[in-house]
């Protein structure tokens, strides 16, 4: 394939940020990360009510929660290339009931037993809406999500328990047409008549997944941090001769960015996932998530207002860049390549 090469490397500048949201394999929360069904005063509401003045006053204090200022932009220190792969002592026969097992299906499914680097590319359209009246068709997306499995190390992250993978994770996303799902740099929004400037969005990410599952957003704990000593088995059920994975993020703490839901499925071949000659199985992958619009700054929203952005998205693992969707391979891969 021309336009672009997989071991390209970008030299990456200091200041850069953006997003933030649970990943896919600790919380498993998405693309849209987040939801938020309501405005500014019901999570005022919520706060007082578990915290009376002082639970209300924490959250009119609390530093709002910006997509494109939340999270960093790109890993500075070369760390998706320069980290040892981590590997699975078992690769298949998996005891779906027994939390090391289950915990090693997820990762197999989601991920990869192997050391491999995996792309999950996704196609997606967001529905503005206000909680009291229809929305519109508001945005497509053209996003990927590149994973890394590694040995973490104690320097980096402290205290783990034995077994424990570190994820590394970059998302690239284009915003394109919701009608022609081609890229654009501008769009209407339809339910205030102002054009939308857009931005490319991106952001990288680290996750502690521990043997008896559960895991910690190295970064953001409010979105992943588990118990590492408690187990917490991810729902897997068969379908045929599928597996489909469950999982997703809800939270209803007090907070001007909450509440918040994703729901996400992995579904994958049932006897690629159980043999453990099978060293990395295909998935198909659906999300379904929703946050708050002012996340967005390009929305032209603040904390004031009640509009939200609802995401469907649909996607696949694949396991090397060429087998990306060429409309991946256009829109992010050759325009990032040091993102594979």
């Amino acid at each position: 394939m021309s336009g672009f090469n997989p071991k390209s490397k970008l030299q990456l500048s200091d200041g850069d940020h953006d997003p933030v949201r649970r990943s896919l394999i600790g919380g498993m929360a998405g693309i849209a990360g987040l939801a938020a069904m309501a405005p500014l005063g019901r999570a005022n509401a919520m706060a007082a009510k578990t915290g009376g003045e002082a639970g209300k006053a924490a959250v009119e204090e609390e530093e709002v929660f910006n997509a494109f200022t939340s999270r960093p932009r790109e890993f500075l220190k070369g760390e998706m290339d320069s980290g040892e792969p981590w590997t699975a002592s078992q690769t298949g026969n998996f005891d779906l009931e027994d939390p090391l097992h289950n915990n090693l299906a997820k990762l197999k499914m989601t991920c990869s037993l192997v050391g491999d680097r995996i792309y999950v590319p996704m196609l997606a359209r967001m529905v503005l809406a206000r909680y009291d009246e229809p929305g519109a068709l508001t945005l497509g997306i053209a996003s990927m999500f590149t994973w890394q499995l590694q040995v973490p190390t104690k320097e980096e992250f402290g205290d783990f328990p034995e077994g424990t993978a570190l994820m590394r994770s970059m998302y690239t996303a284009v915003y394109l047409d919701p009608e022609t799902m081609e890229p654009v740099t501008e769009l209407k929004n339809k339910l205030t008549g102002k054009m939308m400037k857009l931005e490319d969005y991106m952001f990288v990410e680290n996750f502690l997944t521990y043997p008896l599952g559960g895991s910690r957003m190295v970064g953001e704990e409010q979105f992943a941090n588990d118990s590492a000593d408690v187990p917490r088995t991810t729902l897997i059920k068969n379908w045929g001769d599928e597996l489909i994975l469950y999982s997703g993020g809800i939270y209803n703490e007090p907070g001007l960015h909450q509440p918040r839901f994703t729901e996400n499925n992995w579904t994958c071949d049932r006897e690629g996932v159980m043999d453990p000659d099978t060293p990395s199985v295909r998935a198909q992958y659906a999300l379904m998530g929703a946050n708050k619009a002012y996340e967005k700054p390009w929305m032209g929203y603040t904390t004031d207002d009640p509009e939200f952005l609802a995401t469907l998205a649909r996607g696949k693992k694949v396991h090397s860049a060429e087998e990306l969707p060429d409309i991946h391979k256009k829109v992010l891969a050759e325009r990032y390549p040091h993102r594979l």
